[in-house]
């Protein structure tokens, strides 16, 4: 982790030299992954012993000048044990989301603000579907299709008009939080 996080730095660092940056708008391309932190699911608090955090990625289609539509995916898994049982879960999360970006719209507009172009703060609503998976000592096997439906709030940082992080809260894909880079095509 410490090693992708100097490779982020240094990424960032080279990308961050042209700083004109602009707000979200209609025709945007743009891809983000991150990790997500804060399961809250099954599992919570049970002596997890190895775990990946939740691994996400989605697209997002600028189809107005404060709206932004695409899919999304994600994967989570982790090993727990207890005295005298030990099992392991994963989760497989796809969907679709919608964002609401309100920087101009309501922030500087509305709000007489004056927030800087780097800035892009937004609203997201996802659909989708939880693919989870339980295994354990008790030769317990479960599979299960859990409907995920909920709101998110994000705000993205431009280093650059093509380079950005991002940090979401709320209802992601499968955690509490999502932070990770954006990368405007």
């Amino acid at each position: 982790m410490k090693k992708l996080t100097i490779i982020l730095i240094a990424i960032i660092s080279l990308w961050s030299i042209d700083t004109n940056a602009q707000s979200f708008q209609k025709g945007d391309n743009l891809f983000n992954a991150g990790f997500g932190f804060g399961y809250y699911g099954y599992g919570l608090g049970a002596g997890r012993s190895f775990s990946i955090p939740a691994i996400t990625a989605n697209y997002e289609l600028g189809v107005g000048d404060y709206i932004g539509v695409g899919p999304y995916a994600g994967i989570a898994s982790y090993n727990y044990s207890r005295v005298g049982f030990d099992g392991g879960y994963s989760i497989l999360a796809f969907g679709a989301r919608a964002s609401f970006h309100f920087t101009d719209i309501l922030l500087n507009d509305a709000l007489e603000l004056d927030i800087d172009e780097e800035w892009d703060f937004y609203a997201t609503l996802i659909f989708g579907f939880n693919i989870e998976n339980y295994s354990g000592d008790l030769n317990y096997i479960e599979d299960d299709v859990v409907v995920s439906f909920g709101p998110n709030l994000g705000f993205r940082y431009f280093f650059n008009e093509n380079f950005a992080v991002f940090m979401e809260a709320g209802y992601g894909s499968f955690s509490y939080g999502t932070l990770g880079l954006t990368v405007k095509m």
